[in-house]
């Protein structure tokens, strides 16, 4: 199980290193900034898109480890498979926020207009809250992990 946290917190280092390649490329003048400038339409739809990104997919994001769904997914039979979908979903959720960033930090070149930013800074600081870590796999499947890998509510009880 420790393996599973260690390669999602890679997962998640990695997410910020693409970031800051992008911002480098766009610096750099590798990839033109401002294509979008002075397009009144093109910014709005850009600007637009980028907002409801945000406003969809981070509450969407910060919230779904709670979801029926992903709560029936962690079994209680097979404490073994549940760190396997513990990675599954919380991929899914950084994977989420990535996009949105990276989507957002493009946009903001594109632009040049500040809200692509914002958006960018806000799903940064909400993917903040989604450091993989033990106490957080505990909270989030209701399992407890001991040295040999998970451990069941009823390990727990005996």
């Amino acid at each position: 199980m420790e393996n599973v946290i260690k390669k999602l917190r890679l997962e998640f280092c990695l997410i910020f290193i693409w970031a800051a390649v992008l911002i480098g490329l766009f610096e750099w003048d590798v990839w033109t900034a401002g294509w979008a400038v002075g397009n009144e339409l093109a910014d709005y739809y850009i600007n637009l898109t980028g907002i409801i990104m945000v406003i969809v997919l981070v509450p969407m994001a910060l919230k779904m480890m709670s979801f029926r769904v992903v709560k029936s997914s962690y079994s209680v039979d097979f404490p073994q498979r549940s760190g396997l979908k513990y990675k599954r979903w919380s991929e899914v959720r950084m994977a989420m926020l990535a996009v949105t960033g990276w989507t957002n930090i493009v946009f903001y070149y594109l632009t040049l207009d500040s809200t692509g930013s914002i958006c960018a800074l806000i799903t940064a600081l909400a993917l903040c809250f989604c450091w993989p870590s033990r106490e957080k796999f505990e909270n989030e499947t209701g399992l407890e992990l001991n040295h040999d890998g998970v451990k069941t509510e009823n390990q727990r009880k005996a």
